[in-house]
C-alpha cells in the first residue's frame, strides 16, 4: 500500500479545467481498479469541505496552511512529504523542487497552449510557466495530460519520453437533467445558439458574434454563459455583450439550467483560438446538440466526426460559420445519437481516475 498527496487547491479557487478534471478524478478513484491499495491524501485549503464532497475512507483530507503557490512549492510540500510520510505526490503544472531526488512525483500538465499561443498570456506568466513546466516534467517520473495533442506537444517541446506521458482525458461536465421549470426558461429563448466559456481574447468571442450577426437579425438569439476574467479585456467584452442586440449573456448559470440550455440550443458556436480540450464541445454532443467550432488545439480530438469545423485564421471563417449556423437552425446538423455516445464513452471521467492510479505506480 501507498500513500499518495493529491494537490488540491484548485478546489478552492475559479470554476476551470483543471478543476472539474480533478473533481472528476476524484469522484471516480472510489471505484477504479487498484486504488483501493493507496491511501490518497487530499490537500486542500478546507478539508471539512472536501470531506463532504468526497467522504471516501480511503482518502484523507489535510489543510494547506498556505495561500502563498511559492511557499506551497518551497515549503509546505516537503515538510508534508516527511510528515505525513507520502510515497508520491501528484500536482498540476508545476511539482515542488526541494521533496528528494527519489521521491516519485507526477504532474498535470492540461496543456501548453503558453507555448504554442503565447499572446494570450502575460509576459511573467508565460515565462513562468515555460520554465517551471519543463523542469517538472523533467523531474517528474510521470506526465498526465488531458489530450492526444497536449502529449504530442509535451513530448516535442520538453523531450519527455512517450512512455512517461499517461492519457488521462477530460469528461463532460456531471450536469445533473434539467428540471422542468430549467427547460421551460431555456426553451423560451429558441431559437437560440449557445457560446459557453470564459470572457477571455482566446475564447474567440468577436467571431461568434460576426457569425451570429445574420441569424439575430431574424430573431435568433445567441446566448453567451460564462464570466468575464479580471482585467479590461473581460470588462470591455461584458460591457460589448450588453450593447449587442439579440445577445443574452448569463454570467453564472447552475448546472441543471445549463444542461437545459446544451438541450435547448441549436448549436454550440466555439471559435476558440486555443483549447488543451475543449470541455463545452463534449457537453455539447453529450446532449445530442450540433456543434460550430474552430479547428485549433486539441478541439477536433473533442469533437471528432460530429461537430463542423472552422479554421478562425481564413479570411472567409465568419462567413462559413454563418453558414453552418443557418443549417443548425434548421436541424440539418443535428450529430448521430449513437456515434455520439460511442465517441462520449472515450472521455468517460473513470479514465482520468485510471490512469492516476496507474501513474501512482
Amino acid at each position: 500500500m501507498g500513500r499518495i498527496g493529491i494537490d488540491a487547491h484548485v478546489l478552492d479557487g475559479k470554476y476551470q479545467g483543471s478543476r472539474s478534471w480533478l473533481e472528476n478524478v476524484l469522484d471516480h478513484l472510489p471505484a477504479t481498479t487498484g486504488a483501493a491499495a493507496h491511501e490518497w491524501v487530499i490537500y486542500s485549503a478546507d478539508p471539512d469541505a472536501t470531506a463532504r464532497r468526497f467522504p471516501w475512507p480511503r482518502y484523507r483530507h489535510v489543510r494547506i496552511t498556505t495561500r502563498s503557490s511559492i511557499a506551497r512549492l518551497l515549503f509546505f510540500w516537503p515538510a508534508a512529504r516527511r510528515r505525513d510520510a507520502l510515497d508520491a505526490l501528484i500536482t498540476q503544472y508545476v511539482s515542488p523542487p526541494f521533496v528528494g531526488s527519489r521521491f516519485r512525483q507526477i504532474v498535470v500538465i492540461h496543456d501548453v497552449l503558453f507555448e504554442s499561443d503565447p499572446e494570450f498570456f502575460p509576459a511573467v506568466m508565460r515565462w513562468r510557466l515555460r520554465l517551471l513546466c519543463r523542469l517538472s516534467a523533467a523531474r517528474s517520473a510521470a506526465v498526465l495530460t488531458v489530450s492526444r495533442h497536449a502529449a504530442k506537444e509535451i513530448a516535442r517541446l520538453y523531450g519527455v519520453p512517450e512512455d512517461r506521458i499517461i492519457l488521462a482525458p477530460n469528461a463532460p461536465g456531471a450536469l445533473p437533467p434539467p428540471f422542468p421549470e430549467d427547460l421551460a426558461a431555456a426553451r423560451a429563448l429558441t431559437p437560440f445558439l449557445l457560446w459557453v466559456g470564459r470572457l477571455e481574447p482566446r475564447k474567440n468571442l468577436p467571431l461568434a458574434l460576426a457569425a451570429t450577426q445574420a441569424a439575430r437579425s431574424n430573431g435568433t438569439r445567441l446566448v453567451v454563459v460564462g464570466r468575464e476574467d479580471h482585467g479590461p479585456a473581460g470588462a470591455e467584452m461584458a460591457a460589448r455583450l450588453a450593447g449587442t442586440p439579440g445577445v443574452v449573456h448569463l454570467r453564472d448559470v447552475e448546472p441543471r439550467r445549463l444542461a437545459a440550455l446544451y438541450a435547448s440550443a441549436a448549436a454550440l458556436v466555439f471559435p476558440s483560438l486555443g483549447e488543451g480540450f475543449g470541455i463545452p464541445v463534449i457537453e455539447a454532443l453529450s446532449a445530442g446538440t450540433a456543434v460550430i467550432a474552430s479547428n485549433r488545439g486539441a478541439i477536433p480530438e473533442a469533437g471528432g466526426a460530429l461537430a463542423h469545423y472552422v479554421d478562425p485564421a481564413l479570411p472567409d471563417a465568419a462567413e462559413k460559420m454563418t453558414a453552418l449556423a443557418a443549417e443548425a437552425l434548421c436541424g440539418n446538423l443535428l450529430p448521430d445519437r449513437e456515434a455520439c455516445a460511442a465517441h462520449i464513452e472515450k472521455f468517460h471521467p473513470r479514465r482520468a481516475a485510471e490512469a492516476v492510479v496507474i501513474a501512482a505506480g
